[in-house]
């Protein structure tokens, strides 16, 4: 064989396994075990959307009654009038969607669809990396922290019992969020079938069987690590292309637009849809980095923004009633600069927008505390400040969704206070 497996695990584990699907094999790694996974096969699912680069949130939820907004972009401002098709879609009398995200607006107007402005980290970092981790760990400034903070809670919320798959992504590589101790699958849903039979190959050839008839109960700790990589390689893949079978034999209950994060969502739907026992998904949707040319009503921001409105849109319809126990949320690691630049675009800023949508979320409203566009009301008179701390988001997502209280099990590292909540999402009756 020319690819040994050593190489081949070197080269795809991460595409199969992800970062951490080897890991956590023993209930001797369960951090927290009195708080058990939520029963039954239809569990709430959690879906994070990561928007790496840095999302402008100004061109996103438009503050379009400031006239300081077109003062502070003159070539990139979304206009308040005009063509309809390229002026902004009014929430509120302050507040508006970007045009190219008309496809949420049916969404807010039920009541499944919320945005958050000026959320963020406390953190002051403009590094693209750094604000990245200390956002995905759930622990700004703190570099101890090397776990994601869904695999964190993942682990906390190990049971004996997890026969189904909880944690998925469908890209190559694991988001930050989903790397820790607890096993989650990482694999892209196209163009995989020749690296699955290239990994089920290595795991089932003879040097594995000849190993499997030599251990005995009193096998090496070395001999029994090496038993539980192939055991867990062998039903990764089983798991895969049970997966890919789902997807392949299910139908899409909605029109998708065409592109690869759609392709990552309609495959998602089928997955929640089955009834895996499916609690946490995440992705990554890349290229938000727009220091120049970043574009107004029309240009490279307004493309990426029709194709994540209209994904989301056909997802929340590809659901249906499943969307009762679904929460999207989508994040950014920070916004971007309140003026734009020399080159039409706008550099890296300090506070952001999150998007909600599920039937939890109690919508048809704006979350989050705007004070103006003012020079001394900014971030170091140039970003738009952080007045929501994205934990006490993350915090309310998995109280509501998992009866999962993150501040009496010290989830968040340097952050145990109680802040006020924002009740995005509506109490449970």
């Amino acid at each position: 064989m020319s690819t040994t497996r050593r190489q081949f695990i070197k080269q795809s584990g991460s595409t199969l396994l992800g970062a951490s699907a080897l890991s956590g094999m023993g209930p001797e790694h369960v951090l927290g075990a009195d708080t058990a996974a939520p029963e039954g096969r239809n569990r709430p699912t959690l879906v994070a959307i990561y928007l790496r680069g840095g999302a402008d949130s100004l061109n996103t939820i438009v503050p379009y009654s400031d006239p300081l907004y077109y003062q502070h972009r003159p070539n990139i401002a979304v206009p308040r009038d005009g063509d309809p098709n390229l002026q902004v879609i009014p929430l509120n009398k302050q507040f508006g969607f970007h045009p190219n995200m008309a496809p949420l607006l049916p969404l807010f107007e039920r009541g499944v669809m919320a945005p958050i402005i000026n959320v963020g980290s406390p953190h002051p970092t403009r590094s693209h990396f750094d604000a990245q981790d200390f956002m995905e760990r759930a622990a700004p400034g703190v570099r101890q922290i090397t776990e994601g903070w869904l695999n964190r809670f993942l682990t906390m919320t190990r049971s004996n019992d997890d026969s189904d798959i909880r944690a998925l992504s469908l890209q190559s590589t694991l988001p930050r969020s989903l790397r820790g101790q607890h096993p989650v699958l990482a694999f892209p849903s196209l163009h995989i079938e020749h690296t699955v039979d290239t990994f089920e190959e290595l795991y089932g050839c003879e040097e594995d069987q000849r190993i499997q008839q030599q251990i005995t109960q009193n096998e090496s700790s070395a001999a029994r690590m090496r038993r539980q990589v192939t055991e867990a390689g062998a039903s990764t893949i089983k798991l895969i292309r049970e997966l890919r079978q789902i997807i392949a034999q299910t139908r899409a209950g909605a029109k998708y637009p065409k592109g690869g994060f759609a392709q990552q969502m309609s495959d998602l739907a089928k997955l929640i849809k089955a009834g895996r026992g499916l609690e946490v998904a995440a992705l990554d949707y890349s290229g938000w980095d727009l220091h120049a040319f970043q574009g107004g009503s029309r240009g490279t921001m307004a493309l990426m923004l029709q194709d994540v409105s209209s994904t989301l849109a056909a997802f929340a319809e590809d659901l249906g009633p499943v969307l009762n126990r679904v929460l999207v949320m989508v994040m950014s690691e920070f916004g971007r600069t309140t003026l734009e630049n020399g080159n039409e675009g706008t550099d890296h800023g300090h506070g952001g927008f999150m998007l909600m949508m599920g039937s939890r979320v109690n919508g048809r409203k704006i979350y989050g505390k705007w004070t103006g566009l003012e020079i001394e009301s900014l971030n170091e008179e140039r970003d738009m400040p952080v007045h929501t701390d994205f934990r006490q988001v993350f915090a309310e997502a998995l109280s509501d969704l998992y009866g999962f209280d993150p501040f009496a099990h010290k989830f968040f590292p340097g952050y145990n206070h109680r802040a006020q909540p924002l009740g995005i999402l509506k109490p449970h009756a």
